[in-house]
């Protein structure tokens, strides 16, 4: 076996993860764990949808799982595809997955003598389980983080002069979409993986086990459901704020501009030198005209005013 393939075995079967496997790595896989050319095929790029594959040997998984990118604020789904056997379990990942890979590494002794917490499960159900539960674990470290992004935009919704404040609401609405797209189905296909893996597992491990995964996966889609509602009345309020105060400034804006444009009539018309022009000659005409102005820019605001369209 290619030496970058780590394994780890006990008396009744064998756990292999290997992540972002090269094509070489998933062909040895293949060969060695009997997988169908096709199941082979969705562990390699693009993302594959989630399902469940039920084979004659073997039960193959695709799951999407969500990994939150610290420097950029956004979260993204990646692959991960499983295939448990009565006698292996294989996993795998589209990218690296702290969760996954940190699991694998607690029950990898190395060279060191094995301790109790690097002592695997004695079925490969419980310990895909085990693998199941750690990556919907995982889930709620960003859960939390997506609900506390909400309460601080909920909090500053009405510094709509901030145009940082949209950024981040589209910001989090992107990474709610991207979490529940990793997210669909998952409830569909672990209930198909405990009515299919009946004739390789006894059924009690997966009642017991299983069904708490349908439950916290119910429950992370639920979550995500009230954000994308609570995020969706975010973003109507501040396109709503913003509609309200753009059309205060355009209404501000156009008042504005009718005084500059009856001054500017009236000094184009005491600007024509006719006969009967006044102010023309006059000692002193400018300020008349400066002071008349005045009076008229006075008047027009006071009547905006009173008519409260400023």
């Amino acid at each position: 076996m290619d030496t970058s393939i780590q394994e780890i075995k006990n008396n009744s079967f064998s756990w292999v993860h290997v992540p972002m496997p090269s094509q070489k790595q998933v062909q040895e896989i293949s060969l060695r764990f009997g997988l169908h050319p096709l199941d082979a095929q969705d562990i390699l790029p693009p993302l594959q949808r989630p399902k469940l594959e039920n084979r004659d040997q073997y039960l193959f998984l695709i799951l999407l799982f969500p990994i939150y990118n610290r420097a950029t604020g956004k979260i993204s789904p990646i692959e991960v595809d499983i295939a448990v056997g009565k006698d292996f379990l294989f996993t795998t990942s589209s990218s690296t997955l702290f969760a996954l890979d940190q699991l694998f590494r607690e029950h990898f002794p190395g060279k060191k003598k094995k301790t109790p917490q690097h002592v695997l499960p004695n079925s490969p159900s419980i310990l895909l389980y085990k693998v199941l539960s750690t990556l919907e674990h995982y889930c709620y470290p960003m859960i939390t983080h997506i609900s506390n992004d909400i309460d601080a935009i909920e909090a500053n919704i009405f510094e709509v002069k901030k145009i940082e404040n949209i950024n981040e609401v589209l910001r989090i609405k992107t990474n709610i979409v991207n979490f529940r797209k990793a997210m669909n189905r998952h409830t569909r296909v672990i209930k198909q993986l405990i009515e299919k893996a009946e004739r390789l597992f006894p059924v009690e491990e997966l009642s017991l086990y299983f069904n708490d995964l349908v439950e916290h996966t119910e429950d992370i889609w639920g979550m995500l459901e009230n954000f994308s509602d609570t995020i969706d009345a975010i973003h109507e309020s501040h396109v709503s704020l913003l509609n309200l105060r753009s059309n205060q400034i355009m209404q501000r804006f156009t008042l504005f501009t009718s005084i500059i444009f009856s001054l500017t009539l009236v000094a184009t018309l005491l600007a024509t030198r006719a006969p009967s022009t006044p102010f023309i000659d006059w000692p002193f005409g400018f300020w008349w005209i400066a002071v008349l102005m005045g009076f008229m820019g006075g008047v027009m605001l006071v009547f905006y005013k009173l008519r409260k369209w400023m």
